[in-house]
């Protein structure tokens, strides 16, 4: 929740129409394809001679060297049921046409890359537990390697972590069964600190290991007679060369401190970086990157904490303030600026995505098991009411909306009463995402007028995986939940607000089914689980909740408590609370730690830029974890992002414009925001770069904006 100026830049927003045919490729995903290596060399092909001379030894037949196309294997050749990991697909007589299958579900084409002949690039998709096939086709040939691929039936967060240990991990099973008694192993050695967090879900800390792919083992106590599960190569233990996660590792600073810049777009190490250690522009703790993005500095006066500048031509300067951590791999953004050589305009279509449908009946109870049932789970209507429904898939996140399930051809909106009828119930068809997932209805009464509905019934089917380009059938959703349940949450012990805001408190609480997403019910613009108030005196009520037994039985919510200003849920002052693993209460659940909004201390609002080129800050009642302040220059580009360990509330902006190709700060208004963080087992020294730009992980923020001068 990185709070930026509102100005328009092609890469702010990626407006795309969503259809079941391919698309032209145009929004960045954030499962990106490392193709940094695409330059590797192609191995020569064999030019048939010497046959006579070869060896008469049985080996394996591979095909590489026959007509056509072959699947030789993948790489890594096991992944999380989830998918969203990169493999590399090895075989012969690739082409930039060739389309990659898993078990039969596709590869979005747009994330599938020719590396050479012999290897492609693929993100893979969401797969059932198990071995899967991996298909190659190409025109109207096809091949497939059975079981060269193994999803695993865990799924790790983040999936990489420090040699040192102490990586704070999510694990997800493909369906419940997380107890208490439970252990996790990485390469044999337990985990630490685990708790469950739902019965889909643990959290704990790796132990320590060698760079390179761990196996994890969950292992359930005897008395629970069940089987271990094994997931393998599924964590990677890495290095200070990591270019992916970036941040912070190894030992305290104890005279020697190795910095490797990356880029973050491109995930490229960048050579001639000024790199200056110190708040002193003049310092003698300085100097530039070699050709290989790294510079080590040594000497007896290397000794930790130290704050670190990182600063660059057409380069967003890059501070990590008070740490004490060997290496670093400081990640610094471009400036997207046409004098830099960077054009606005959007990149040129890829060869573009999928979308998926999902096609069943929704089976209402009834008498007659084998019948058509009316709805009688739903009040009978009034003159100026509608018996109808409406069926979604669940949400990889709370704020990463879905596609519309209705488009051309389908039908997401079900009436009881005109809607044609099929086996056993009310058929529908559904456009979906490509994923693992949940399908769920909702089913009520809705004014014919005005479109108000008011939820009574809910069915939900669990474990479905969708392909892009694909159509899952026979999908029937029974209609038995009944939405007779109430969650309260009351905020307590609230900060203190500014002058120009919060004004408005919200909560929403949204079942997580653990790795098939969150229910976010949301119909004719009403988000039935997000409750706004103007004051927090009383209790935010969540009624038309379904009872968390049955199918339901492992959900858990997630609650995003907050005072925000306005409508918008990112728009300073604002603070929030994230809550995972929320059991249903009978008594009302009390949020009660806050993070006070940061105030500005030096300089006072829209004053120059202090002669000392110190910001200064404070934050009352608890200590967050880290503050992120990110400045904007006066020509409302970014200029500046630093990293402060929460015991700290300034930092230092000097003045690097003396060095060749560095800029000082934009002249004209400087917007500087102060956003404090707070998230689970969090340990400032080994801070990773995905931690400060992935609000899901954190549990507690605040932020205000404020505006300096420089002329």
């Amino acid at each position: 929740m990185r709070v930026l100026p509102q100005t328009g830049t092609w890469g702010g927003a990626c407006i795309a129409a969503l259809s079941l045919l391919l698309l032209a490729g145009g929004c960045a995903s954030s499962d990106r394809i490392d193709t940094s290596d695409l330059d590797e060399p192609v191995a020569p092909a064999d030019d048939g001679e010497g046959e006579d001379d070869a060896p008469e030894d049985d080996f394996p037949e591979t095909g590489i060297n026959n007509a056509g196309i072959t699947v030789t294997g993948a790489e890594p050749d096991s992944g999380p049921f989830g998918g969203g990991n990169q493999v590399v697909v090895r075989g012969s007589g690739f082409t930039e046409q060739a389309l990659i299958f898993f078990d039969g579900r596709m590869v979005q084409p747009a994330n599938t890359v020719l590396r050479d002949s012999n290897s492609l690039l693929a993100i893979v998709p969401a797969g059932e537990a198990g071995p899967a096939d991996v298909t190659v086709l190409i025109g109207t040939e096809e091949v497939t390697r059975e079981a060269a691929y193994t999803y695993n039936p865990l799924m790790l967060e983040p999936r990489t972590g420090s040699i040192a240990g102490g990586t704070s991990v999510v694990i997800t099973l493909e369906e419940a069964g997380f107890e208490e008694g439970v252990t996790v192993h990485f390469n044999g050695e337990p985990c630490s600190d685990l708790r469950v967090v739902t019965p889909s879900t643990v959290r704990c800390k790796t132990p320590r290991g060698d760079v390179g792919r761990a196996d994890v083992i969950a292992t359930w106590p005897e008395e629970a007679d069940r089987d271990p599960l094994e997931a393998l190569e599924a964590f990677e233990y890495i290095d200070l060369t990591d270019t992916d996660r970036g941040g912070l590792n190894g030992g305290p600073i104890e005279g020697t401190l190795n910095i490797t810049v990356v880029d973050s777009f491109a995930g490229l190490t960048i050579p001639d970086a000024l790199v200056v250690i110190g708040d002193d522009p003049d310092g003698p703790l300085q100097g530039r990157t070699d050709s290989r993005g790294q510079i080590t500095f040594s000497g007896d006066e290397v000794q930790g904490p130290l704050t670190v500048h990182v600063a660059g031509n057409c380069l967003e300067k890059m501070t990590i303030v008070g740490f004490d951590a060997e290496n670093a791999t400081i990640h610094v953004t471009p400036l997207l600026d046409p004098s830099c050589g960077m054009p606005g305009d959007p990149p040129p279509p890829g060869r573009g995505t999928a979308g998926a449908l999902i096609s069943g009946e929704l089976v209402f109870p009834g008498s007659d098991e084998f019948e058509i049932n009316a709805w009688d789970n739903v009040p009978e209507p009034r003159d100026n009411e509608v018996r109808v429904a409406y069926v979604f898939t669940t949400r990889s996140r709370v704020g990463v909306r879905n596609p519309s399930p209705a488009i051309s051809g389908t039908t997401a909106r079900v009436v009881e009463e005109t809607s044609d009828r099929g086996r056993r119930g009310y058929p529908y068809r559904i456009f979906a995402r490509p994923a693992g997932m949940a399908v769920y209805a909702i089913s009520g009464l809705e004014r014919r007028d005005t479109g108000e509905f008011t939820p009574y019934v809910m069915g939900v089917t669990r474990d479905i995986v969708t392909a892009p380009g694909d159509e899952t059938v026979e999908v029937d959703i029974m209609m038995d939940i009944p939405l007779d349940r109430e969650l309260s949450v009351v905020l307590k012990d609230l900060p203190a607000g500014t002058v120009r805001g919060p004004d408005q408190f919200r909560v929403q609480a949204h079942v997580d089914l653990g790795g098939e997403g969150v229910i976010f019910r949301e119909i004719n613009g009403w988000a039935i689980d997000v409750v706004s108030s103007f004051t927090a005196g009383s209790l935010f009520r969540f009624f038309a909740q379904p009872a968390l037994v049955g199918t339901l039985g492992d959900g858990r919510y997630q609650v995003i408590a907050g005072w925000y200003t306005g409508d918008r849920s990112d728009q300073p002052p604002l603070t929030q609370v994230r809550l995972h693993g929320v059991p249903q209460l009978a008594e009302p659940l009390e949020i009660v730690d806050f993070l006070a909004i940061p105030r500005q201390v030096a300089p006072l609002q829209g004053a120059p830029i202090p002669d000392d080129r110190v910001l200064r800050w404070e934050i009352s009642g608890q200590t967050p974890d880290f503050h992120v302040i990110s400045i904007f220059g006066g020509d409302n580009l970014p200029a500046w992002t630093q990293i402060v360990p929460g015991r700290l509330t300034e930092s230092a902006i000097p003045d690097f414009s003396a060095a060749e190709d560095v800029d000082d700060i934009a002249p004209g208004v400087i917007t500087w925001n102060v956003q404090a963080i707070r998230m689970e087992d969090f340990d400032f020294d080994q801070l990773k770069f995905n931690q400060i730009d992935t609000p899901r992980l954190w549990s507690h923020t605040s932020v205000d904006s404020f505006t300096m001068m420089r002329r």
